[in-house]
């Protein structure tokens, strides 16, 4: 058999699972938010309770064959269900196809996980303004040692570019939630009070990675945290004189004084997102892994929108959409992760202004914008960045 006909079948094939995994997909967008099992009972119809039998249960087929009706009531089934099982399917075709097993080996295998992950995320965020810490965060892992998996001929990241990739994600978003709320608070102070790893240690890595760079930042984030422990309290300098210095700095080491201690102003950037973007996510984990041992943890999802925390402060980014932006910078790199970004403000404006010349007034989340982007980046990110730096000159 030809390595051309290899290729064929290996896409058909991933297809086909793709197509079953949409099938589970929906169980878990439906079950998740209501935190109840993704695994039992069987699936039935939510009208009458019928228990669907393996020939109801064939992906996109069943319903082409049952005209979008239960075979025991004859209640509508949603276009939806069909549509998802669809978009996996073809999502897992479109990786399988630009990624050759006869030439790149595993290579497709950590994007089709986290390309079944995110769709999960991005349906659940649509439906709840919720996204789960247990597809965010583990996906980012997933990004990361997927990178290992890379064959070097592709464009995908290494290990250390996946790494840095999800600390710029989420502190590009990160530092969008301190400043956007800040101002949308007009200035006063955030009401929350964390410890150990809370948002006071982002705020520290922030405001020491401007003036010393990642290194600087981790040192800083890493001290406060601990000295945080150990007073069993926040440490803490109040948001607005801390991004107020934050300001002054940034415009310092802008001015060229950085480079007198060896800090350009790419270096003081990179310190600021790095640091913040490596202790958001840290503190994600460490809050996700406590609410495992409580006895009262709550929802298992986390908060992405409507505009508000937990303690009812307005916000510019939901913090679901800084743990959901960690996988994605992992999976594109860095540079690849800000192409991604674009196209989601892009699409979320796009779609933002014909929701509203059309009337409609539900609010759409960010986080499935943040999704598709980064799809369409995976695709087209390298040969748009290359077009882009010839028309530099670079």
């Amino acid at each position: 058999m030809s390595d051309a006909a290899v290729h064929t079948s290996w896409v058909v094939l991933w297809g086909v699972l793709g197509a079953l995994i949409g099938s589970f997909a929906n169980v878990v967008v439906h079950r998740w938010p209501r935190g109840e099992s993704v695994v039992w009972p069987r699936s039935r119809c939510p009208r009458c309770q019928h228990v669907l039998g393996p020939l109801e249960l064939v992906p996109i087929v069943s319903w082409l064959v049952l005209r979008g009706r239960c075979s025991a009531c004859g209640g509508a089934i949603s276009a939806r269900y069909p549509l998802v099982e669809a978009a996996m399917a073809l999502g897992f075709a479109v990786i399988a196809w630009s990624l050759p097993v006869t030439e790149t080996g595993a290579s497709a295998l950590p994007l089709l996980t986290l390309y079944a992950m995110l769709l999960m995320a991005a349906l659940i965020d649509l439906d709840t303004y919720l996204l789960p810490d247990g597809l965010t965060i583990p996906a980012a892992f997933v990004g990361v040692a997927g990178a290992f998996l890379y064959d070097p001929r592709t464009s995908l990241p290494s290990p250390a570019e996946a790494l840095l990739g999800a600390a710029v994600g989420a502190g590009v978003l990160v530092l969008v939630n301190r400043l956007g709320g800040l101002v949308l608070r007009r200035l006063k102070d955030t009401k929350e009070r964390l410890w150990p790893i809370s948002l006071d240690t982002v705020n520290a890595a922030a405001f020491v990675g401007v003036l010393g760079g990642w290194w600087a930042a981790l040192v800083a984030g890493g001290a406060q945290a601990l000295a945080s422990g150990a007073a069993r309290r926040p440490l803490r300098l109040p948001e607005p004189l801390l991004y107020a210095l934050w300001l002054i700095a940034l415009v310092l080491v802008g001015s060229g004084v950085g480079e007198a201690w060896g800090v350009s102003l790419v270096d003081g950037v990179a310190g600021s997102v790095v640091g913040a973007g490596a202790f958001a996510f840290l503190g994600a984990l460490w809050w996700w892994l406590a609410d495992w041992r409580r006895s009262d943890r709550r929802s298992p999802v986390e908060e992405s929108g409507p505009p508000h925390d937990d303690d009812g402060e307005p916000v510019a980014m939901g913090f679901g959409d800084v743990k959901l932006a960690a996988p994605l910078g992992a999976m594109l790199g860095w540079d690849g992760f800000l192409v991604g970004l674009l196209f989601a403000v892009v699409l979320g404006a796009v779609v933002g202004v014909a929701q509203r010349l059309a009337g409609g007034s539900r609010f759409v989340p960010f986080g499935p914008f943040m999704v598709v982007g980064a799809l369409a980046a995976l695709l087209v990110a390298e040969p748009l960045l290359a077009w882009y730096l010839g028309l530099l000159g670079v």
